[in-house]
């Protein structure tokens, strides 16, 4: 079996699209950070808020700003491979739009921003809308979500109905309860993808280099193994999740 490839599947380095990368220039010095780190592919996944934006607006935007960014990444000699996604903001809404236009590009995937602080509500019946479509969610910086740390068998549930879940590399990089929350989802076989979601280079910049080097060797190729599977639009090969238990009030 072949070593794997590093892929960054979550980043906001398309020039002024979002509240990434604000132009090109600052596209240039975020691409030459993922090439300097060992990155050798990369989703662009710009924000997409269906109540704020049109679907087709948004597609037209995203290839102008693709357009830009690949032009200026080959002027500059920055031999990193792209295509293009979207992080879409969850709306109940999202079984019938055309989530072709938003999942991975070239394959059946999609990734889905959850509300920060309040489980929300039909978010089951959303989900099993959309991979009844035939689109496998991707569920995306799991370890922000409070509600997720207070009851990790919502993860669980959305895990075993067919969604993969993402983590951030700072996740692992910053120590502390948040640290201590992912490994024990890592345990319970709850987290699938490890990316970026990289900003600007001074705030959020480029970490997956610096989150894999945190990780054991065993769990950093399984991140990277599934990464290139998703990009490549293949199945990763996943083991079954253990269901959380709560035990003394301490989930076990």
């Amino acid at each position: 079996m072949s070593d794997p490839i590093l892929i960054d599947l979550h980043c906001h380095l398309l020039p002024g699209i979002d509240d990434g990368a604000s132009n090109e220039n600052a596209t240039v010095d975020l691409m030459r950070k993922e090439e300097a780190d060992g990155v050798r592919a990369v989703m662009f996944t710009p924000h997409f808020y269906y109540e704020r934006m049109g679907l087709d607006s948004f597609a037209e935007n995203r290839k102008a700003a693709y357009s830009v960014a690949v032009k200026a990444c080959q002027r500059e000699g920055i031999r990193v491979a792209a295509k293009c996604g979207a992080e879409v903001h969850f709306t109940p809404a999202l079984p019938f739009l055309d989530l072709s236009k938003l999942c991975y590009a070239g394959t059946h995937y999609i990734l889905v921003e959850l509300p920060t602080n309040v489980h929300p509500a039909g978010i089951e019946e959303t989900l099993y809308s959309i991979l009844q479509r035939g689109y496998t969610p991707i569920l995306a910086h799991v370890e922000r979500f409070p509600y997720v740390t207070e009851n990790p068998a919502l993860l669980y549930n959305w895990v075993t109905m067919g969604c993969l879940a993402q983590v951030n590399a700072n996740a692992f990089l910053r120590g502390g309860e948040t640290a201590k929350a992912v490994h024990r989802y890592v345990k319970w076989n709850l987290i699938h993808l490890m990316a970026s979601d990289a900003h600007s280079i001074k705030r959020r910049p480029p970490n997956l280099k610096d989150g894999h080097a945190a990780l054991p060797a065993d769990l950093s190729e399984y991140f990277m193994r599934n990464g290139e599977a998703v990009f490549f639009d293949r199945e990763p090969s996943l083991p079954e999740p253990v269901e959380p238990k709560k035990l003394f009030g301490l989930w076990k």
